[in-house]
């Protein structure tokens, strides 16, 4: 989206952007050069599913770790609420660091 500028319309703690139904309208997802799949960042976006292997890694390092600390995520989602109910189990002291609610 070359033809777009750096805007500031105000503050989303949860990531989120205001968009112009204009803007919205003129997206364009950009395609992956290799494959031409939709090209989209390492990430699990809401509503995805996380990828097994990363599932595999997170379990793995819980099982060389002393403790858990959580910063930054309301746990609400069960993606990652998995793996401090997994500590949990492991009787691993677990904190969290976040602003607003989160899941206990």
């Amino acid at each position: 989206n070359p033809a777009w500028t750096a805007e500031a319309h105000g503050i989303a703690p949860d990531g989120d952007v205001f968009l112009t139904d204009e803007e919205v309208q003129n997206f364009r997802v950009p395609s992956c050069t290799e494959c031409g799949g939709i090209l989209k960042p390492d990430v699990t976006f809401f509503g995805d599913n996380v990828n097994r292997d990363k599932v595999t890694f997170v379990h793995e390092r819980l099982s060389e770790s002393d403790a858990v600390l959580v910063v930054g995520s309301t746990l609400q989602v069960y993606s990652g609420y998995r793996f401090i109910l997994a500590a949990h189990e492991k009787k691993l002291p677990t904190a969290i660091i976040n602003i607003g609610p989160d899941r206990k």
